[in-house]
């Protein structure tokens, strides 16, 4: 039985790159922490804890990049890439003690957060690559970077990232939330490490053939890299949910689109309408999920016993945190 903490373990979406060029720096809450992000001038990028141990004042308000360092807007300490004091202007030595420093990964303009309620170190193969995929990998070269024009951000909602991952098993949703011509069919899922890889078929209304297949994969309970593979609409995206603190997440969409030969620098119009329409379809499950109560024991369809009950048994591995969640996830027995 999942407890639904809002500490999961795994990796998260704390932003993208670009968000924070060289020389910028970023104050960020997540899963309680307030954080501050900073990129050297030699465009390294650090995450710390965001409190000087000076005063306390919080360096991602008003705080300045300095060489590889972030400088405390109040008395000008100084804390570089590693957490480690490196300069008290007035005074001949820094001080031993450092701030936290957190483990990222930046992936084709995209920041992910390790988090792990215990403290401990990112752990092997718990983060994919959505250029990566064993069976159907791509350059992503030949496609357009997915910030600014192809994203999408909705903070501060209260929504568990549970919510969203049982998108993952969730095949009947498609024709009543998203107007799927027909319901799709889930061809196959494998839950036997960290990531759940799932294929999806989506039929043809005319022929009733399978015309586009979905290749998914989830990371933890925050974080899904889907493939739509489809001569026409071919695409990927990168679906996340970071909680915030005990009610609220944050939650974003990246979508990467082909170049078009005729135009590989500058993502054309008719791209960018695809781009747009992003929107609308996040809101189509945001809409569902900002009321939904967590059903902890649902009374399933047959169409969903199989999925659903292998994709739960397969999220309880990242509920590590002992607390449940307070706030916008009711558990209801039903």
């Amino acid at each position: 039985m999942l407890n639904l903490s809002m500490k999961p373990t795994g990796w998260f979406q704390i932003g993208w790159s670009a968000e924070i060029p060289p020389g910028a720096v970023k104050p960020m809450k997540y899963f309680d922490h307030d954080l501050v992000a900073f990129r050297s001038d030699k465009g390294e990028l650090a995450v710390l804890d965001a409190h000087c141990h000076h005063m306390g004042a919080h360096l991602g308000y008003g705080g300045k990049v300095k060489g590889d360092c972030v400088a405390c807007p109040y008395h000008g300490w100084q804390w570089n890439t590693q957490g480690e004091n490196a300069l008290i202007p007035y005074q001949d030595q820094p001080i031993r003690k450092k701030l936290h420093k957190w483990d990222v990964v930046e992936q084709h303009g995209i920041i992910f957060f390790w988090h792990d309620p215990a403290g401990g170190s990112p752990r092997d193969g718990w983060l994919p690559d959505v250029f990566a995929h064993p069976d159907l990998p791509a350059n992503p070269d030949d496609y357009y970077p997915c910030y600014p024009d192809a994203v999408v951000f909705a903070p501060n909602e209260a929504i568990h990232p549970q919510l969203m991952t049982e998108n993952a098993a969730d095949t009947m949703h498609f024709r009543f939330t998203h107007n799927a011509p027909e319901d799709p069919v889930l061809l196959s899922f494998d839950t036997s490490g960290p990531i759940w890889q799932a294929a999806t078929g989506f039929r043809s209304k005319a022929t009733k053939e399978i015309a586009m297949y979905l290749h998914a994969r989830n990371a933890g309970v925050g974080l899904n890299f889907s493939i739509f593979d489809h001569p026409q609409l071919a695409r990927r995206l990168v679906l996340s949910c970071t909680p915030i603190d005990d009610q609220t997440s944050d939650l974003r969409v990246s979508y990467y689109f082909l170049r078009d030969p005729k135009s590989p620098d500058v993502m054309p119009e008719s791209v960018r309408q695809m781009a747009r329409h992003t929107v609308s379809l996040f809101e189509e499950d945001a809409v569902i999920w900002r009321h939904q109560k967590f059903v902890q024991r649902p009374i399933f369809a047959r169409q969903d016993v199989a999925g659903y009950s292998a994709l739960r048994s397969w999220c309880e591995q990242f509920y590590e945190a002992t607390e449940s969640a307070q706030g916008p996830i009711k558990v209801m027995d039903a």
